[in-house]
């Protein structure tokens, strides 16, 4: 996948809203969005064997795990995602947000976020840049 794509892994019910809650997902659709045109089409279904809450408890190894299971994607979209979640997937670099919309609105805004952010890091590089200061 080039710098113009990006993937998104979305907890999803009915394949129209982010409505699900992290730890509760026993599936993830992953979308592919291209960061240009603002496209997006779901790519794969990611099985979640064990989800992280049962018995009224969340956390621990299955957030690992399901971490480690959506690794290669850049943002995580959930309609509830709590702190020990959140931070299973920052140590891999992924975005989680909490969100209860329709996927394709929070799909158009991670991508406005993404490009927010990427010219925000270009210009402070080269405020660096231009004041000699290496990174």
């Amino acid at each position: 996948m080039d710098d113009q794509t990006f993937k998104v892994a979305v907890a999803t019910s009915d394949g129209i809203n982010v409505d699900s809650h992290f730890g509760h997902v026993n599936e993830f659709t992953v979308y592919e969005v291209d960061s240009i045109t603002g496209d997006s089409e779901p790519v794969e279904f990611r099985k979640i064997e064990q989800n992280a809450c049962k018995n009224a408890t969340c956390g621990g190894e299955a957030f690992e795990h399901i971490a480690e299971r959506l690794s290669d994607v850049e943002y995580v979209l959930a309609a509830k995602i709590g702190p020990h979640a959140v931070q299973s997937l920052s140590r891999r670099n992924i975005v989680a947000l909490d969100v209860c919309v329709p996927i394709e609105e929070a799909l158009h805004k991670v991508r406005d976020f993404r490009d927010r952010k990427k010219k925000i890091q270009e210009r402070a590089k080269s405020i660096l840049l231009q004041n000699g200061i290496e990174e």
